[in-house]
């Protein structure tokens, strides 16, 4: 992802975040899974996945941290 459009997303508020994150957990349970089926041609995008969803989590806990929740 660009780096602009990783600042829109962290913008966001912590149940968008959230909406995404769920979003990004499906695609990425599913993409695991057809891979351990049969070899997916696009690893990359596994790696991908992982690592946005990372981000999404950050980002929720530095909002909630920053919120005091």
């Amino acid at each position: 992802m660009k780096s602009q459009e990783l600042n829109s997303i962290h913008q966001l508020p912590v149940e968008e975040l959230k909406a995404q994150l769920k979003d990004c957990e499906e695609k990425y349970f599913h993409l695991k899974f057809k891979n351990k089926v049969a070899p997916a041609k696009n690893r990359l995008e596994i790696r991908t996945l992982r690592k946005h969803r990372a981000r999404l989590m950050t980002w929720i806990q530095e909002k909630n941290i920053k919120d005091g929740k």
